[in-house]
């Protein structure tokens, strides 16, 4: 690409009394090098109105191949973020219904664990009833009279050294 103006003239005329030569070293190598512009001042008047014209055609031929393929961008980059917007919101439902289905399986879960406390307490109430209505007197009087339920005798007794931890079930009758 090639510019049509630089600046005034007066820019590079002060550029060039400031211009000096100096001498450094680039990778050991000895070189020249100018501080400042190193354009002669007539680079910029060689270049003849034709190439300028013809530069401008290129730059104007290359601007509309550049918006043209931007727009093709732009229309294929809308249709991926579009894409990208659904993907997304898709995504965003599913997750609400999830956290909502979370939330009401604990408030089951919630519903459930104090209905079973109201149970055992219930049934610790029952229990208490009944073991409170227990007369156990009378449980032995009907034992004795009514199945004929006698104590044993001493001979009849097994004695067994009781072991912490240990339990003895019988689970049937002894033989002496």
């Amino acid at each position: 690409m090639v510019r049509a103006t630089r600046g005034s003239n007066r820019n590079r005329k002060k550029n060039r009394q400031s211009d000096s030569i100096y001498h450094g070293s680039f990778d050991g190598n000895r070189q020249s090098f100018i501080n400042g512009t190193a354009a002669p001042d007539d680079f910029w008047s060689e270049i003849s109105q034709e190439e300028v014209h013809r530069s401008k055609a290129d730059l104007r031929m290359v601007a509309r191949r550049s918006r043209e393929h931007a727009m093709q961008m732009n229309l294929r980059y809308a249709m991926f973020l579009a894409s990208l917007v659904v993907v997304l919101t898709l995504c965003l439902v599913g997750y609400i219904k999830l956290k909502a289905d979370i939330s009401d399986t604990n408030k089951q879960i919630s519903s459930l664990e104090s209905q079973l406390t109201e149970l055992r307490a219930s049934n610790n109430e029952v229990y208490n009833e009944i073991v409170g209505n227990v007369d156990l007197e009378e449980i032995r009087r009907i034992a004795i009279e009514e199945f004929g339920m006698k104590y044993a005798n001493q001979d009849q007794i097994v004695v067994y050294s009781e072991t912490k931890g240990d339990l003895v079930h019988q689970v049937a009758d002894l033989d002496n």
